[in-house]
């Protein structure tokens, strides 16, 4: 029996005879703290620690299949999927198996496209002859039917490594249960032309900056995005947005299949020309530019005092350093410091200065906003490109382009954030004009 130290005014006695009461706790705190929680039922816990565990448990079964998937494709199982030409799937061993019809397939377009290097002839080709992609049955008894080749299909199906017998993960390749249908030489080949047909890529940067329509337009007849497209000729560079769709087709059934950027944008513009006339907007605009112009030139006297100040102050120690006596150590290299900061300060004082100047000379008014919303051609030609692709986000939801006109859906949230931006954007453009 277990004997604890004795209390001071006590004897010695055993943890038995401590009775029930040493081990109740009151409850009235706890039940304090469960009345100022009333939405959070008994048994529960608290909202966020409830959603935080539910979402580590997530990303914990999340990470197991990860790493199941990926053990077995290091064995060179496969792992489900849709089904590809030239293999059927047995089910219930989880392995692939040659289609002997279709292997002879996907064997010609193989050859095919090392004779003729194009994807959009190669796949034309296919459709005229009779050829479909691959139909197969779900584990439902659905029956998916093949459908016309397009130039997306072709090269999913040159750029898959289970033909040369490997599985791909990430990366990586292992070598596959499955048996090949492609000899790694005819693969070899087929790699060197794609690599010699890629295309140059043209930075994400510049391409939002120079279309601002991206995203947003759409081709009405084929129910689908349009995505900017660029062209040379004669030195000059044009741009085009396609319909996405139609682009993939090996021959083309979009009468819209390519339109002008800048005739769309054009249009768009004057769509919007309603929208910037609204009374409401002008007022609203021009009290927001007013107070982000105060703001800005308070900001510029308080960093031109600043620069005087600083100028000042390395002027009078370019002088003290010139007085005979004064023998700081490193007095030959300081004088050169202190005019090169000098100098700097200098500058900086200039560009300031011109920029107050023209705050004081050149404050919007509301019939400035108004001026230029009534000319909102001009107002957008003032715009630089990325703040034409902001603008274009904040008002338009979404341009639908058909055979017989354009349907436009504005957006109608975030008007805050629009008068803001429009403000901003009247401010730049009125600071421009007047240093031209």
């Amino acid at each position: 029996m277990k004997v604890i130290e004795p209390a001071p005014d006590h004897g010695w006695f055993d943890a038995a005879d401590l009775g029930a009461e040493a081990l109740m706790v009151p409850v009235a705190p706890f039940q304090g703290a469960v009345d100022e929680e009333p939405e959070v039922g008994l048994g529960t816990g608290p909202p966020g620690l409830c959603s935080a565990s539910r979402e580590y448990e997530r990303e914990v079964i999340a990470e197991r299949i990860r790493d199941k998937v990926a053990a077995a494709k290091r064995r060179g199982k496969y792992c489900g999927g849709v089904p590809i030409l030239g293999y059927d799937v047995d089910r219930e061993n989880k392995k692939l198996l040659v289609n002997p019809d279709e292997a002879k397939t996907v064997q010609y377009i193989f050859r095919r496209f090392i004779q003729i290097g194009s994807a959009k002839k190669l796949g034309q080709e296919l459709n005229e002859q009779g050829y479909r992609t691959k139909a197969w049955t779900t584990k439902k008894g659905k029956v998916r039917e093949g459908s016309e080749w397009n130039t997306a299909h072709i090269y999913r199906l040159l750029n898959n490594r289970i033909y040369i017998g490997e599985i791909a993960h990430k990366d990586r390749s292992y070598p596959g249960e499955q048996d090949g249908i492609i000899d790694r030489v005819t693969w070899d080949k087929v790699k060197a032309i794609l690599a010699d047909n890629k295309p140059v890529k043209i930075s994400m940067a510049r391409t939002k900056m120079v279309a601002p329509l991206k995203g947003v337009i759409r081709c009405g007849h084929c129910r689908c995005s349009m995505g900017p497209t660029y062209t040379r000729k004669n030195g000059r560079h044009y741009t085009y947005y396609i319909c996405e769709k139609d682009s993939k087709r090996t021959v083309s059934r979009c009468p819209l299949k390519r339109i002008p950027a800048g005739d769309i944008e054009q249009a768009v513009v004057e769509q919007l020309s309603a929208v910037f006339r609204t009374p409401t907007l002008v007022a609203k605009t021009y009290f927001a530019a007013r107070d982000i112009e105060q703001a800005e030139r308070e900001r510029l006297f308080k960093q031109k005092t600043q620069l005087e100040k600083e100028l000042s102050q390395a002027r009078e120690q370019a002088i003290e350093l010139m007085k005979p006596g004064n023998d700081q150590p490193g007095k030959a290299e300081m004088p050169t410091t202190v005019n090169r900061q000098a100098v700097e300060l200098s500058k900086q004082l200039t560009h300031v200065s011109e920029r107050c100047k023209a705050y004081q000379g050149n404050s919007i008014t509301e019939l400035d906003v108004s001026e230029a919303f009534q000319n909102v051609e001009g107002f957008w030609e003032d715009l630089f490109p990325i703040e034409r692709n902001r603008l274009i986000r904040l008002l338009v939801d979404r341009v639908e382009i058909r055979e017989t006109g354009i349907d436009m859906e504005l957006r109608t949230n975030g008007l805050t954030t629009l008068i803001a931006e429009l403000a901003g954007l009247a401010c730049e453009v009125t600071e421009r004009r007047a240093s031209r």
